[in-house]
């Protein structure tokens, strides 16, 4: 069997002019989370990020804290869907949203349910199926070609993890929208594959990271 690690990226700025960046606890997650692979022996022959500040920094902090010399290749599949373009669409607003990150996750899910719906996909840039399409193609890419006993890790973002997750559960958008309210900042996703497919076996593993390091954000 090969084993997929999912990488959700550290902590990004949240409430400031550039989001998609680390923050200085995003980067102790990725170095954590990095340093706790190394001592379990993890050496992977792949390492992948989508395309995002965000994920490649958590690439970063990775390959860094872990001492792998495996060079990282960016995938723009595993780029998260474009909550602001959600957001956007969506009729109705929530100033709160812009600061508060409870306001912008309940805002997020009523966008997310009008995108999912199909109904109004010529309003936006991705559709919702277009995006689930994206995560498929990039989740068999992830693995395809891994020989046995090889690992591969990915960063990516919470969005597009749980989409990888709700897949392999044959879950749909209530399933999709659950794990990913609930997917933890450097969180693990391990999926091996082998002879019966790709399997996963743990989901949003955090273990790495001290109580008062976990951030959903």
């Amino acid at each position: 069997m090969s084993v997929l690690y999912l990488v959700r990226h550290g902590q990004a700025s949240f409430g400031t002019e550039d989001y998609d960046r680390l923050s200085a606890r995003g980067k102790n997650q990725s170095q954590a989370l990095g340093t706790y692979l190394m001592r379990a022996g993890t050496s992977p022959t792949r390492v992948v990020s989508g395309g995002m500040k965000r994920q490649r920094q958590t690439v970063q902090g990775l390959i860094e804290a872990a001492g792998w010399d495996t060079p990282p290749v960016v995938d723009p599949g595993w780029d998260e869907f474009n909550a602001s373009d959600l957001l956007n669409a969506y009729p109705e607003d929530d100033p709160g949203a812009k600061t508060d990150s409870r306001a912008f996750q309940r805002l997020l899910e009523k966008a997310s349910a009008r995108w999912a719906s199909n109904d109004h996909d010529a309003d936006y840039l991705e559709s919702f199926s277009a995006f689930t399409q994206r995560i498929d193609t990039a989740l068999d890419n992830a693995v395809e070609g891994l020989g046995s006993g090889q690992d591969a890790v990915v960063v990516s973002s919470s969005g597009a993890i749980a989409w990888a997750a709700a897949r392999l559960l044959n879950g749909g958008f209530p399933q999709w929208l659950a794990l990913n309210r609930v997917t933890v900042n450097s969180g693990v996703t391990k999926i091996v594959t082998g002879s019966s497919g790709k399997t996963m076996v743990t989901f949003n593993d955090h273990g790495h990271l001290p109580r008062s390091w976990v951030t959903y954000r």
